[in-house]
């Protein structure tokens, strides 16, 4: 027996459920396990509130846009909003659900947020689902100690623009509902991906 499925096993009987419960909760969560998350995509991104299309660059903001970034970087805060995209695979002959899912998103190595996303989640049988992770962060706060270029830079690589990699890390900790108690997966589950 894995350990995941020990470990569910003592928490089902502690929580008092009855063996046959205890089975199919067990099979729910290893249901769930069988599934594979990848990191898909980063979309949705907002800079100061101007929506960053694929491949925007810097030189593509008007005149006032390009004074509000000037503002922002005298005042050093770039506020920026992003969908991290997290592509889940269900191989199972059943469906797949979790209640929530916390998660932490890292860029270069410094993150980002650390946080909870309370939506349930449901993946059909053999069939796969997108989850958008909403992530509010401030580029300038993140990354002090760089330059206002490489920050500026970094906001609109997430859009696709040529410049240096970005290294984008992602875990999410799924959890499964029983009995109104809900149960997280034993542990994080890490994704990476360097948009180029």
């Amino acid at each position: 027996m894995s350990k995941v499925k020990r470990t569910l096993i003592i928490l089902f009987v502690a929580l008092g459920l009855s063996s046959c419960e205890v089975l199919n909760q067990v099979a729910q969560m290893a249901n769930f396990a069988n599934c594979t998350f990848n990191f898909d995509s980063v979309n949705q991104i907002q800079m100061l509130g101007v929506n960053l299309s694929k491949g925007m660059q810097k030189t593509d903001l008007n005149a006032a846009q390009l004074l509000t970034l000037a503002n922002a970087i005298m005042n050093k805060q770039l506020p920026v909003t992003f969908n991290a995209n997290v592509k889940v695979d269900n191989p199972n002959s059943i469906a797949a659900s979790m209640a929530k899912m916390d998660y932490i998103l890292s860029l270069n190595g410094k993150q980002v947020i650390s946080t909870t996303l309370n939506q349930g989640i449901n993946v059909p049988a053999q069939s796969s689902n997108i989850v958008s992770i909403p992530i509010t962060t401030d580029l300038f706060q993140l990354f002090s100690g760089e330059s206002a270029d490489a920050i500026v830079n970094l906001a609109f690589k997430l859009a696709g623009a040529s410049s240096d990699p970005v290294n984008v890390g992602l875990k999410v900790k799924p959890y499964i509902s029983i009995n109104n108690q809900q149960l997280a997966y034993p542990d994080f589950i890490t994704m990476n991906k360097v948009l180029n």
